[in-house]
């Protein structure tokens, strides 16, 4: 009997030291994942309140990387209209960025990443798959793609990449990673919303002359006056050649550049009686108040000629040619013009024409 209890007094400290050693490494567990959870609670609240572009993206690309200690975090953006580029020119940090932030003007280029569930997708590196996400300066083993979407649409993904072969796997949870996703989607979405409303006054902030919307008040007022003065009131609209190969062949900042030289050229040759504004993208309008048939296509003649005889500089060392395609409509008393609307869409439709027919032309509308 004294066997016996000698043998079970010497087993119990054994069995509650184990005990004890396994309720330790839980409380460490809990403990780290209650760090884990404090510190992403941390990083998005400096999401949310983030107070721009600038600072969100300091965040997602730098605080992101040490807050989470990887090896890597890039973000590849959909910008086929140079949208997001444009905001961000002017950022003092952009240049220290060039290894991490990308841009696509293509949704495929990252659906391709994602099964039709757009959950985040957890691998092995491979150099070949993720070139486009990495730029191959550091070594990594394990990657994690974080799918960015608003209204089911891809904007962009969050790529993170880590030297450790076990950091992501394909077999683990990632329902952390679909929350990270959802917040930086709106947070990158409402960023860029704010960027715009900055930018809603009556200037296009890119060329400094006046804006669509600017341009949509002025036809009206200027459509009124025209029947009311019973004057003829003529409108250009205006569309760049082949403005996508300047920007594919030489990068955005170069189209940017032209589109800027342009607007001068175009400002130039105004009367103050005129209007001049950036319509969108690569297309220009102008309102020749007063101004008959033949005089207007004379003025459009000359705005034709001077852009397509510009030597357009892009760099020091760059120079391009650009022509434009310019369509005219006229709204008189005995036109089937009658609003601002009509106007507008007859030059649109003239403009078609005249790049249907061959460009660096002016098409009068019938």
């Amino acid at each position: 009997m004294e066997e016996i209890s000698r043998s079970l007094s010497t087993r119990m400290p054994k069995d509650v030291e184990i005990l004890q050693a396994k309720l330790d490494a839980f409380l460490r567990i809990a403990k780290n994942n209650e760090q884990k959870q404090a510190n992403f609670q941390e990083y998005e609240l400096a999401l949310l309140n983030s107070s721009g572009l600038n600072d969100l993206l300091s965040i997602i690309l730098e605080q992101h990387r040490e807050r989470f200690q990887l090896s890597e975090v890039t973000l590849l953006l959909v910008d086929p209209e140079y949208e997001f580029q444009r905001l961000i020119d002017n950022i003092p940090t952009l240049e220290k960025w060039k290894d991490h932030l990308f841009f696509t003007d293509n949704a495929n280029a990252i659906s391709q990443y994602f099964t039709i569930l757009r959950k985040p997708r957890l691998s092995a590196y491979s150099k070949h798959i993720h070139r486009q996400l990495f730029t191959g300066k550091h070594t990594l083993h394990s990657v994690a793609i974080l799918p960015l979407v608003r209204r089911k649409k891809f904007i962009g993904c969050l790529n993170l990449g880590s030297r450790s072969p076990n950091r992501f796997q394909d077999d683990m949870g990632t329902q952390f990673l679909q929350h990270v996703s959802a917040v930086i989607s709106a947070c990158i979405e409402n960023a860029r919303l704010q960027e715009n409303i900055k930018q809603t006054g009556l200037l296009d902030p890119l060329t400094g002359i006046n804006n669509r919307r600017f341009f949509d008040q002025r036809i009206d007022e200027e459509v009124m006056r025209s029947r009311r003065n019973k004057s003829p009131l003529c409108c250009l609209f205006i569309d760049l050649d082949h403005f996508k190969s300047i920007n594919d062949n030489y990068g955005h900042q170069a189209g940017d550049k032209v589109l800027q030289q342009v607007a001068k050229l175009l400002s130039d040759i105004m009367r103050t009686t005129d209007v001049l504004a950036r319509f969108g993208g690569e297309e220009f309008v102008i309102l020749l108040s007063e101004s008959g048939r033949e005089i207007s296509f004379e003025i459009a003649e000359r705005i034709r000629t001077i852009i397509a005889n510009h030597d357009f500089v892009i760099s020091p060392t760059k120079t391009l040619n650009v022509t434009l395609s310019i369509g005219l409509a006229m709204m008189h008393s005995e036109s089937q013009i009658k609003n601002s609307a009509d106007l507008l869409k007859a030059a649109d439709q003239a403009v078609y024409a005249a790049k249907v027919s061959g460009r660096n032309r002016v098409h009068n509308a019938n």
